[in-house]
């Protein structure tokens, strides 16, 4: 992990887990702040009644996981993942902040942006860590560079392997070449197969992060 890295992770989890901590420590409070923004919530999407229904059980579900992925950030374990999880709170800390704000004075409306503008900043470096990959490729690069490698290795070795039976006459060569599509086939059909996998995990990786929210 970089210097950077084991700076700003830190920074950045911090203030989520403070503020996870002073949710669960006044319930009430932090219940009360987010029960117009839930009532609204349930309004609009009935479904939700699980959520809506009990402000303080949201509470503190909500205090839990800004706590959970904080640290998990903080410490660099699982860090898009945290990362992603706390863009899903951010958005409802920063919903429920806006609306309980007063816009009764110029002040007001100065808080009100300078408010947002830190919001948005945070929300910005949090999508800097989820999409940052420590200094590895993703595994859809890492994929199609090994198809790649594959391919270039695959046409070297079909070469050498011409030149061989062009020793042995044109029956030589009519079979090697029926090998070699053969080849080409499967080696299509594996590359399928690899990226419907890695495809399939990334939605995988990105419904677990989703349900965790």
């Amino acid at each position: 992990m970089s210097l950077i890295r084991k700076v700003a992770r830190p920074l950045l989890g911090a203030g989520f887990i403070a503020d996870g901590i002073d949710r669960l420590r006044n319930t009430e409070e932090a219940a009360d702040r987010l029960e117009p923004t839930l009532e609204e919530l349930g309004s609009l999407v009935p479904q939700a009644e699980v959520i809506t229904s009990d402000p303080r059980r949201t509470v503190q579900v909500l205090g839990g996981i800004e706590v959970v992925a904080g640290v998990a950030l903080a410490i660099g374990k699982c860090p898009r993942i945290a990362a992603f999880t706390l863009m899903g709170v951010h958005k409802v800390n920063s919903y429920v902040e806006m609306r309980a704000a007063g816009l009764d004075s110029v002040e007001d409306l100065t808080a009100q942006r300078d408010t947002l503008l830190k919001n948005l900043a945070v929300l910005g470096g949090l999508g800097l860590a989820v999409a940052d990959l420590a200094g590895k490729p993703s595994l859809s690069w890492r994929a199609e560079h090994l198809a790649k490698q594959s391919k270039k290795k695959g046409a070297q070795f079909r070469d050498k392997t011409y030149k061989w039976a062009e020793e042995f006459g044109d029956d030589a060569v009519k079979t090697a070449k029926a090998f070699e599509r053969d080849a080409a086939k499967s080696f299509k059909r594996a590359e399928k197969e690899a990226v419907k996998a890695i495809s399939a995990a990334a939605k995988e990786g990105k419904k677990k992060a989703e349900d965790a929210l």
